[in-house]
């Protein structure tokens, strides 16, 4: 890990930096109250509060709210093995979502394919050079169950 992926982890796990990062990028996501559980190199864990800015009229999490936050799961691992490589832009071009289960209670969203993202990065050593990657986020209630699942495809190119 390098000191610019350090420093992403660090800031974005101090709750201040994350919460100013996030209302001046991304303010559904302070609106609806997702939070970085875990960040590291292979893994990024976010949590969706239920509540009145989540809930739909049926009584679980409004389904875009589950998107975002499983966006956001695989997003930041992106953007933490960009951390330092200015370089490249980066945009979702696929999205699929599946869902298992009523989503009424906080849901935890897991990517875990951080290794992936870090082998289609250095798979573009060229400017141009053009790569996506798919990546799979599985959403957890407190009880274990598989609520949802998101397969969202990231499309990288060097600058």
């Amino acid at each position: 890990m390098n000191k610019n992926q350090q420093y992403f982890i660090r800031s974005m796990s101090q709750f201040s930096s994350y919460f100013w990062y996030m209302f001046k990028n991304l303010p559904s996501i302070v609106f609806w109250g997702v939070r970085l559980k875990t960040i590291n190199l292979n893994t990024c864990s976010t949590t969706i509060p239920f509540n009145w800015r989540t809930k739909n009229p049926f009584k679980s999490i409004y389904f875009a709210t589950l998107c975002g936050g499983a966006e956001l799961a695989s997003g930041m691992l992106c953007m933490l093995h960009l951390s330092g490589n200015e370089g490249f832009s980066m945009l979702v071009v696929d999205i699929n979502g599946q869902f298992f289960k009523k989503a009424n209670d906080q849901i935890t969203m897991t990517c875990e394919d951080g290794q992936r993202i870090k082998e289609t990065l250095e798979g573009l050593p060229n400017s141009g050079d053009t790569a996506m990657v798919k990546t799979t986020i599985t959403g957890y209630n407190p009880a274990e169950e598989m609520v949802a699942r998101f397969d969202i495809t990231w499309s990288f190119k060097r600058k």
